[in-house]
């Protein structure tokens, strides 16, 4: 890497919450972060409890499981990842209890379409 290139993650997002969504959008746009993907997404529990009538009652077992999910994925220089980790904390208060959400990142190794981060 040359150093003009950025290290760069792709940001995970799962929250249930529809007002923790838009305030951790609007957060993004008060860190200066324009560039974001939202997908509506059900969970391992509704799918089940929908498409399988046979563990329709074990949906009980999924924390969470009744609501649909907000998956909210970005591609973010990896120096980044603290303060939008803060933001998420302080939106949710944090993913300590099953089935309120999650935040995971993995590495981006190779990207086109994102001119400011092409090296």
């Amino acid at each position: 890497m040359s150093d003009a290139c950025v290290e760069l993650e792709l940001l995970f997002i799962v929250v249930k919450d529809y007002h923790q969504r838009d305030q951790i959008l609007e957060g993004f746009l008060e860190l200066g972060i324009s560039g974001a993907t939202v997908i509506e997404a059900r969970g391992m529990a509704q799918v089940l409890a929908r498409d399988v009538p046979i563990f329709a009652g074990l949906s009980s077992l999924f924390p969470g499981g009744q609501n649909d999910s907000h998956l909210i994925v970005s591609v973010l220089p990896v120096a980044r990842h603290a303060e939008v980790g803060r933001l998420v904390e302080d939106v949710t208060g944090g993913f300590d209890k099953p089935g309120s959400g999650i935040m995971f990142a993995v590495p981006v190794t190779a990207v086109s379409g994102l001119a400011e981060f092409i090296c």
